[in-house]
Parts: structure tokens; sequence; C-alpha cells
């Protein structure tokens, strides 16, 4: 065994280098140039192209999804700028309806407590008007019982006086009433 040991060393030194091994032999380099030229020009007559178009292709689709995306964002956002203008219109026009609500509530608040002065001022009157009445009632009969008993006593005394005395007693009398009342 040592014996094929030397020989397949010996072959090996006379093979030559490291590099040789490397190397394939000068018709199997020409043929592989040539097949890998073929492929070549096969890849970049026909494969090439295709794949390009189906790049390009791509590239339009992810393009016109992106525009797609954008104008979907736009439209989006204005019609989030129209909700925004729609909200703030309604809290505008919510606060104009509290305005006019108060509005009309101190209007109708107003129109109640002038109702109310009226009618106590008609009240007031009316009392008023209503005591004059019966001060002015209660005037004239105190006055007809006044001479009621005047008339009484008038008629007592007078069978004991004179009728001159009687006249001037009876217009003392008037005079003292007229000056009380």
């Amino acid at each position: 065994m040592t014996l094929n040991l030397n020989v397949f060393y010996a072959e090996a030194e006379e093979a030559g280098s490291g590099v040789d091994l490397l190397l394939p032999a000068t018709s199997e380099l020409v043929a592989g140039i040539a097949a890998f030229g073929i492929v070549f020009f096969f890849v970049w007559k026909w494969a090439l192209p295709a794949l390009n178009t189906t790049l390009e292709e791509r590239a339009a689709s992810i393009e016109g999804q992106i525009e797609a995306a954008e104008a979907t964002k736009a439209e989006a956002e204005a019609t989030k700028a129209e909700y925004a203008k729609l909200v703030s219109d309604a809290n505008s026009d919510v606060q104009k309806i509290i305005d006019e609500g108060k509005a009309a509530a101190e209007k109708v608040k107003e129109e109640i407590i002038e109702q109310a002065r009226q009618d106590a001022d008609a009240i007031v009157e009316k009392a008023k008007s209503d005591s004059e009445a019966e001060k002015e009632r209660l005037s004239s009969e105190i006055s007809s019982q006044v001479a009621d008993l005047s008339l009484a006593i008038s008629q007592k005394v007078a069978s004991s006086m004179s009728e001159k005395d009687q006249q001037d007693l009876i217009d003392k009398f008037i005079k003292d009433m007229e000056t009380s009342s």
C-alpha cells in the first residue's frame, strides 16, 4: 500500500501546479463561453424584455394604487373638512336657537312682570275707589243718622224752644258737620 501511495503522489506532482488544477481545459473553456453567450443572448432578447414589461406593469399598477390612495385621501380630507364645517354650522345654529330662546324667555318674563304691575296697579286703584266709595257711603249714612238724631233731638228740643232758636241751632249744627267732614 505504500507503493500505491508513492505512485499516486508522483503522478500528482507531474500533473502541474495548483493553478492548473483550477483552470479547465481550453476546449471546455471555449464550449462554456459559447454556451454562456447563447444563453445570455436568449435571456437578453426574450426573457429580459418580458421581465421588464412585467416590472413596468407592476410599477404602473403600484403608481395607480398610490394615485388612487392619494385621491381617496384627498376626498376623505375634503369630506372631513365639510363635516367639520357642518358641525361648526350646527353649533352656531344651536347657539343661535339658544340665544333666541333666551331672548324670547326674557321677553315673556318682562311681559308677565308688566302684566303683574298693571294688575297690581288696577287692584290698588280699585281698592282706593272702593275705599272712597265706602267712605262716602259711611259718611252719607252717618250724615243720615245724624240728621235723624238731630231731627229727633230737635223735635224734643223744639217743643221746648222758640222757632228762631230752633233755626239757629240747626244752622250751627250743619256748619259743624261741614267743617268736621
